[in-house]
């Protein structure tokens, strides 16, 4: 895999094992909400807009969106292997990782 410093070690090395076109299960994290973000509607509106071109890269490698989490700013993604090193790179994107539980401190 081209390297990109958006792409978590864990998911480069599923990229490398898999096959170009297969699809891998990603998450995808967004650039903060910033200051306009201060109550929950504007909260949702903020993560819409910027969810929009991201999941249009998306749809253009042949991924699909599975779900997104307005209220950590991410995205939960299916993308072919091969597509993974661009949408790193796309604006608006700060990590794209592998799904993962979260667990409590």
């Amino acid at each position: 895999m081209e390297s990109h410093a958006n792409v978590t070690p864990k998911l480069a090395a599923e990229v490398d094992a898999a096959d170009s076109s297969n699809l891998l299960d990603v998450v995808v994290e967004l650039e903060g909400g910033g200051d306009e973000a201060d109550d929950m509607a504007a909260a949702k509106e903020a993560f819409a807009r910027a969810v929009e071109p991201v999941a249009e890269v998306i749809a253009g490698a042949g991924g699909q969106v599975l779900e997104g989490a307005w209220i950590n700013q991410t995205l939960r993604a299916r993308v072919p292997a091969r597509a993974v090193s661009h949408l790193a790179g796309t604006d608006g994107v700060s990590v794209v990782d592998v799904p993962h539980r979260l667990e409590a401190e």
